[in-house]
């Protein structure tokens, strides 16, 4: 009888670790993924919202990278990222279905809310490289082209 108890009370144990254990691993698992990648609404693809030092980077080692700022014309001409395009947000909003599905794309405005709203659409209609400068030209604090 106590060889029994011993036996079953070694199981509980065996049992008790395995199940701190899947805690720890499910707490852990959580914790390292959240990321910044934003999901579009269908779950096609998604955008990534990248700060102004990423950008910098992408901008530097990507050939195959559009640049496009949906600011307005004004706004343009006081000071842009260098190889960017201007393409104003309602002419994006209306042009984007166009453009090269395979290439890159970094998307930015003044703060960063109507870059988002066209990268989550162009996310939506199946692009799948599409970044927004988080903060917009707002947080770039990297030479502008006049």
């Amino acid at each position: 009888m106590l060889k029994v108890l011993i036996i079953k009370r070694r199981q509980l144990y065996i049992a008790l670790a395995i199940l701190i254990a899947l805690i720890i691993g499910i707490i852990l698992l959580v914790t390292l993924s959240k990321s910044s990648e934003t999901f579009s609404q269908n779950l096609k693809y998604t955008y990534n919202k990248i700060s102004p030092e990423q950008a910098k980077v992408l901008i530097s080692k990507n050939d195959n990278l559009t640049v496009l700022d949906v600011r307005g014309e004004e706004e343009y001409l006081e000071g842009h990222i260098p190889q960017a395009i201007l393409m104003p947000y309602k002419i994006v909003k209306d042009k984007y279905s166009s453009f090269d599905k395979q290439k890159v794309y970094l998307v930015y405005c003044y703060n960063g809310k109507k870059s988002e709203s066209i990268a989550k659409a162009m996310a939506n209609n199946g692009f799948s490289r599409v970044y927004v400068l988080a903060g917009g030209i707002e947080d770039w604090s990297y030479e502008l082209v006049k």
